[in-house]
């Protein structure tokens, strides 16, 4: 899937990012807290992917 930032902002599982572009940056954070992550059946962390271009999931 394709998804195109115009100075946006998206929060996705890291498992799910396949290749941005280089006008786009990234942070990694945990996703909520140990229990969430035990029980809920997320994934550890999440990747916020923000600027302008696009990105592939």
């Amino acid at each position: 899937v394709e998804k195109r930032l115009d100075n946006g902002k998206i929060m996705v599982d890291t498992g799910c990012i396949v290749a941005f572009e280089n006008t786009i940056s990234y942070d990694i954070q945990q996703a909520g807290n140990l229990k969430s992550m035990i029980f809920g059946g997320e994934g550890l962390f999440l990747a916020t992917l923000q600027g302008t271009g696009r990105v592939w999931l």
